[in-house]
């Protein structure tokens, strides 16, 4: 009876340490992909999915990351370039985060992002502070 109890002990002390574990990694990966700063919790859908996905936005130097919020993958899940990245409709109420749907540079590829208004702010001033792609005849 009591090597029983001694083993559901130790099983449930490894049982707590495993998910300690599972916790840590992923602080420590949201931090990771944080740390260079423009990063923002927002969800993601892309043109033809019918559901959300909850993740980060990472905005670096000429390229949009996005993460999602659970996996052990420090690579992002999708990358969008800063120069094709083009807002199309935007969808705000109070008390509801911002919708914006953005047109990648792709055929077809529509993109809605879901953020809070003081994320879409810094997003929309990355967006028009980056380099601007010629207009067509005017090279």
């Amino acid at each position: 009876m009591t090597r029983d109890l001694a083993a559901i002990g130790w099983f449930l002390v490894a049982l707590a340490l495993f998910l300690l574990l599972v916790v840590a990694a992923q602080a420590a990966r949201v931090v990771a992909i944080r740390r260079p700063g423009g990063a923002v919790e927002c969800c993601l859908r892309r043109a033809g999915d019918t559901r959300w996905r909850r993740g980060f936005a990472a905005y670096r130097t000429d390229r949009l990351y996005w993460f999602r919020s659970y996996g052990v993958r420090l690579r992002p899940d999708a990358v969008f370039n800063r120069q094709t990245l083009r807002p199309v409709a935007r969808h705000a109420r109070d008390g509801w985060p911002a919708l914006v749907q953005f047109d990648t540079g792709a055929p077809g590829e529509t993109l809605w992002l879901a953020m809070n208004s003081d994320a879409l702010t810094g997003l929309m001033a990355w967006l028009e502070a980056g380099p601007q792609l010629p207009l067509p005849g005017l090279a």
